[in-house]
């Protein structure tokens, strides 16, 4: 069960949009919580909750998307088919530097399946957001319409200028009359009016006062404002049933504040039997926004009128101010989190559970040269020994962990910049069990040495995760594919093809080896090869993706190993492009997205697709030895 629990977890935190229903489920419900909590207390300051409690609704979005996220490992407990999949020795490894291969084979099987689904959520959400927000756009139309068509109310207005000075209101206020009107109701923002129907010239003094008192708090709370703003959050979260129970909380405990500050000049009786004389004229259905008294919320604003123990009065600035803090604290820490998987026990472990493996003596020192450039890696033939020469630490953590520059973040500018040379040797038996072992498998012990080195010589410690980034997907193009099935490589013991020198092809380039592969820069062209003898459609899309700079998958549906050739213009990849010679057919060459239709058959495709991404969460600068 704990399993699946963490998979939801961290599935729901890969998607934005999941990632924002959840929290704003966690905010409302504390929310309404809080609420319940504070019955007995004053009905201002169960509006102060619930408003802030709207604000950080409305926030989540933006904030999910404008602030850098904040990673919180969560450490996922392996299921019982991941136990049993784990290697039982080394020989048995997964290849490290496959593993993101993986992933993206099984991406790109559920790619069009998962896009289309959100494609779908999406428009319900926006079709479902645009009914509800209509009736908003439409009442406020129509309140602009009414205002506009309204008559001055002199005796309304005197009134009003009298008890506005009473609170401090120092704002131009109109008063106004309209026939369409059941109730008084209040509007606007920076020059607000009260609107009284035609009945209230009849009115006496008393009933006027009171009316007048009531809609005066409407403006000193900026509730016209206020309402709207939490309107609009209904339409956006239009699907989630706590937002419109605490949108109906949010519109009665604003009424009631208001009712708390005509209760403090008048007799608690005489206002109760007003507002049942008021809500008997209006239609539940057609209540104006901010009026004074409607049907369905009747009973409760009168049963709290008329009880003398319920505590009345302004919610006051510090409790104001702490409702704007704990939303500002909840926006600032909550929005941006983002769960990502860690694994258990650290990372000086293997997926099988025991210690990674790890090299005898390793001797790390800076390159003089110091910017990274010339990143050669080297191993002399010798599995016993590990060399490289100016190496960075991001580059040695991307073949540590078999991931792509893209997928990688975090970490002190020199990860980037600064060389290192490393000479690394295994022990004798050690290297005498890895001479036995496929390349496919000796490069998984070669990563998994150097997870080790990492942690124990740079003090790596990472947070793994995934996440939705923008990309490509190779699809098959209209005409069909150019290329043909090939018979795969030779299985693992069979007899190699004996070495013998490699004569140079027509195009230049030696000719590949089954399961060979090869990206270069063709120097006399100022173009990018792309080739490979024998390879799934996979592997095209892996070397596509180390060129871009951008995940790549494969959609195509072809299965089979396949040789290919791919030949463009320089424009992006590992080295600069070389300066092109006068008369070449540099000018000719095709970009890739043309080559890749022309010459293959296929086509590259603007997608999203899910990745692993690793975290740099802490690393040192390795001391010299």
């Amino acid at each position: 069960m704990r399993p699946a629990i963490d998979q939801a977890l961290l599935a729901v935190s890969s998607s934005l949009a999941a990632s924002v229903v959840v929290k704003a489920t966690i905010v409302i419900t504390i929310t309404l919580i809080a609420v319940r909590l504070a019955s007995r207390s004053r009905a201002s300051i169960r509006h102060a909750i619930l408003a802030a409690g709207f604000a950080v609704l409305l926030a989540l979005p933006i904030a999910a998307v404008t602030v850098p996220p904040i990673h919180v490992a969560l450490a996922v407990t392996p299921g019982p088919a991941a136990a049993a999949d784990a290697p039982e020795n080394m020989s048995e490894v997964v290849v490290a530097p496959r593993s993101s291969e993986r992933a993206e084979q099984s991406s790109a099987k559920s790619a069009r399946t998962a896009l289309s689904a959100l494609d779908f959520a999406f428009a319900a959400w926006a079709v479902g957001a645009a009914i509800f927000l209509t009736p908003v756009i439409i009442g406020l139309r129509q309140v602009r319409s009414l205002r506009r068509t309204a008559l001055p109310w002199s005796r309304g207005s005197a009134a009003a200028a009298a008890l506005a000075n009473e609170p401090g209101l120092r704002r131009r206020m109109e008063v106004l009359l309209h026939e369409s009107l059941s109730g008084p109701m209040t509007c606007g923002i920076f020059h607000p009016a009260i609107v009284f129907p035609v009945e209230a010239e009849n009115w006496n003094e008393a009933d006027l006062n009171r009316a007048i008192a009531h809609e005066l708090e409407h403006v000193r709370r900026a509730d016209w404002l206020t309402q709207c703003l939490a309107r609009v959050v209904c339409a956006a979260y239009w699907f989630h049933p706590l937002v419109w129970i605490a949108w109906r909380k949010l519109t009665l405990e604003a009424e009631r504040a208001c009712d708390d500050a005509v209760l403090s000049r008048c007799e608690a009786t005489a206002y109760a039997e007003q507002l049942v004389t008021l809500a008997r004229q209006l239609s539940a259905a057609k209540s104006p926004i901010l009026a004074m008294a409607s049907r369905s919320d009747l009973t409760a604003r009168v049963n709290a009128v008329l009880d003398f123990r319920q505590r009345r009065g302004h919610a006051g600035l510090f409790a104001v101010a702490f409702a704007c803090g704990i939303s500002a604290l909840v926006i600032a820490t909550l929005s941006p989190a983002r769960l990502v998987a860690a694994q258990p026990g650290g990372h000086d472990r293997q997926s099988g559970g025991g210690p990674l493996p790890s090299f005898e003596v390793a001797s790390i020192k800076r390159d003089p040269s110091g910017c990274g450039g010339c990143q050669i890696l080297l191993d002399g033939g010798d599995p016993g020994r590990y060399t490289t020469k100016n190496i960075t630490a991001k580059w040695l953590i991307e073949l540590a962990y078999g991931i792509k520059d893209f997928q990688l973040s975090g970490g002190p500018s020199w990860v980037n910049s600064q060389g290192f040379d490393i000479d690394a040797k295994i022990d004798d038996a050690t290297a005498d069990q890895i001479r036995h072992l496929s390349p496919d498998q000796q490069e998984a012990r070669k990563a998994l040495m150097l997870q080790s080195l990492l942690a124990d010589r740079f003090n790596l410690k990472i947070t793994r995760g995934t996440k939705d980034v923008p990309g490509y997907a190779i699809v098959v193009a209209k005409g069909g594919p150019k290329i043909t099935p090939v018979p795969p490589p030779p299985a693992p013991g069979a007899s190699p093809t004996p070495a013998s020198p490699r004569a140079r092809g027509s195009d230049g380039l030696f000719p590949l080896l089954p399961g060979e592969r090869d990206i270069s820069s063709s120097r006399d062209r100022a173009s990018t090869i792309i080739r490979g003898n024998a390879e799934p459609l996979l592997q095209l899309a892996s070397m596509l993706s180390d060129v871009l700079g951008e995940p790549v998958l494969d959609q195509t549906g072809m299965k089979g190993t396949y040789d290919f050739k791919l030949q463009f213009a320089r424009e992006s990849g590992i080295v600069p492009p070389p300066p092109a010679a006068p008369g070449t057919d540099a000018d000719i060459a095709p970009s890739l997205f043309s080559a890749i239709q022309e010459q293959l058959g296929l086509r590259l495709e603007s997608t999203k697709a899910p990745v692993e991404t690793i975290v740099i969460d802490h690393i040192d600068e390795p001391s010299e030895n």
